[in-house]
């Protein structure tokens, strides 16, 4: 099977200070949430490109999310090289706010986007 992540993986390298298992873990994870169009992990995992178990790809993801940082600052600018965006003259912005209840505790976010393609690349967000 032909990895479409490796162009993905040399731009995370290049824009987060990753060392490479760690790109490739999340090339991969990237390419399969908008495959599958969603960011459930249960999902996710059984969507990956491999022969591993779903069951330690979840657990792998795990450790990724709770042992890695990324910049939040980066991102924005990472995902519009990504796609090309800062080549266009003009851009579709998208405003969405989120409501949820954890707990006792109401989280509130407000993000600014991008639109590309039917997708909304993340610029801005307030929490």
């Amino acid at each position: 099977m032909k990895d479409h992540s490796v162009p993905l993986v040399e731009l995370l390298q290049k824009h987060i200070s990753l060392n490479l298992s760690r790109a490739k873990c999340l090339g991969i994870f990237i390419i399969a949430m908008l495959n599958c169009r969603t960011v459930n992990m249960a999902i996710l995992c059984n969507a990956m490109p491999s022969e591993i178990k779903a069951s330690s790809w979840y657990r792998r993801m795990q450790r990724f999310i709770s042992e890695i940082s990324i910049s939040w600052k980066v991102l924005p600018l990472m995902l519009v090289v990504m796609t090309g965006l800062e080549k266009q003259e003009k851009w579709v912005l998208c405003l969405d706010r989120t409501n949820w209840k954890f707990g006792k505790r109401y989280i509130n976010i407000l993000y600014l986007g991008a639109s590309f393609h039917g997708i909304a690349i993340p610029l801005f967000g307030v929490f």
